[in-house]
């Protein structure tokens, strides 16, 4: 799939560019921002309803700091999202062990109590291997902390803010830092309602199209001991990938793909490539989107999701949900594209998708 050539790539993204500029604005629906975003929300009622893997919840007030240790983070204003929650992430020095937590209202009142969460291994992920469309990238960096706070049924839509202390092993408690939370009202976008068809996706450039093949070779020792290269041993293709917003929030896309691989058994046997038929395979993933007007983000939180592979099905689901993508979108009245940069570690990855009505 990657064997795109620059000038198949840049013919398509003038195509879309110059469709684009057809899609005249007044066919979209003006977006006003959500009321429910902007309640404040009762730092005792949130506190009560979530929960962090690991800590250990206190009452009263976190101890002083005395700020001999220090951390850095973001401070402007992060998204949560219901049923999911959000990740507290910031840089912290080698001597850390762990932070205090305290939720705060929007008025100053603050919840009677603190979550005391020591340093650990943080929540492991599910992730498919055969979701090639949203794959974040999982480098990891030790001096970058994230902790996984989530949400039950009970956390609505609307703002709150914690308190953060980040400690070490000798006593030491750095200065606090206070940061809010805007709980993402689910859906938020008419434009988005509809299935999109994807056109192309692209990790740091590298496109992908719907029908193009990817393929990986093999070298294996025959019965005979002699060496045999297989070219093209195995090969996937996705062949389709229609994306459905529902304006009741909720969101469905299902993955078509088709791959071929080779006979092992044969191959050592024949000492020559011998290979399987094509089969198909297949990823379902619902879940619930978000739009934040302000910034022109997309947010998709996976949920359950079905796949068929090897003619096995395999599905699972997770009240809390797992983001599956959350960043830039813009929407025409007959595209869509979508951007997200993975920063980690020095390390970064942009994605990309194009979509059509």
């Amino acid at each position: 799939m990657k064997k795109v050539t620059l000038c198949l790539i840049a013919s398509i993204f003038l195509s879309v560019l110059s469709c684009s500029d057809d899609d005249s604005s007044p066919d979209l629906i003006n977006v006003e921002s959500d009321a429910s975003e902007e309640v404040s929300l009762d730092p005792v009622d949130v506190s009560e309803n979530i929960s962090i893997n690991g800590s250990t919840k206190v009452a009263g007030n976190p101890p002083a700091p005395n700020g001999a240790i220090a951390f850095s983070m973001p401070t402007g204003t992060q998204s949560g999202f219901q049923n999911n929650g959000f990740d507290i992430s910031f840089d912290a020095p080698a001597s850390y062990a762990g932070a205090y937590i305290q939720l705060k209202g929007e008025n100053g009142d603050t919840a009677p109590e603190y979550f005391d969460v020591p340093y650990g291994p943080g929540k492991s992920l599910k992730r498919s291997k055969k979701n090639k469309l949203f794959k974040a990238s999982e480098k990891v960096n030790e001096n970058d902390i994230t902790i996984d706070v989530d949400f039950n049924e009970n956390v609505t839509a609307g703002t709150f803010c914690y308190i953060i202390c980040i400690y070490d092993g000798q006593g030491n408690i750095s200065d606090p830092v206070e940061v809010c939370v805007e709980v993402e009202a689910w859906g938020g976008n008419p434009n988005l309602v509809g299935t999109w068809q994807l056109e192309k996706f692209a990790y740091d450039g590298q496109f992908e199209l719907p029908g193009e093949e990817e393929c990986d070779d093999s070298t294996i020792f025959c019965n005979d001991q002699t060496e045999l290269l297989i070219e093209n041993a195995y090969c996937d293709k996705l062949t389709s990938l229609p994306l459905t917003f529902n304006a009741d929030g909720t969101f469905e896309y299902i993955e078509n793909g088709k791959y071929t691989n080779y006979d092992y058994d044969a191959s050592i046997e024949a000492c020559q490539p011998i290979f399987e038929p094509e089969k198909e395979d297949q990823y379902i993933s619902r879940g619930k989107w978000a739009y934040d007007e302000e910034e022109n983000k997309l947010t998709l939180v996976e949920f359950e999701f079905v796949e068929i592979y090897e003619g096995n099905t395999y599905e699972d689901s997770d009240p809390n949900g797992y983001l599956l993508f959350n960043g830039d979108a813009q929407i025409t009245a007959s595209s869509l594209i979508i951007t997200e940069t993975y920063e980690e570690a020095g390390f970064s990855e942009t994605f990309e998708a194009y979509f059509r009505k």
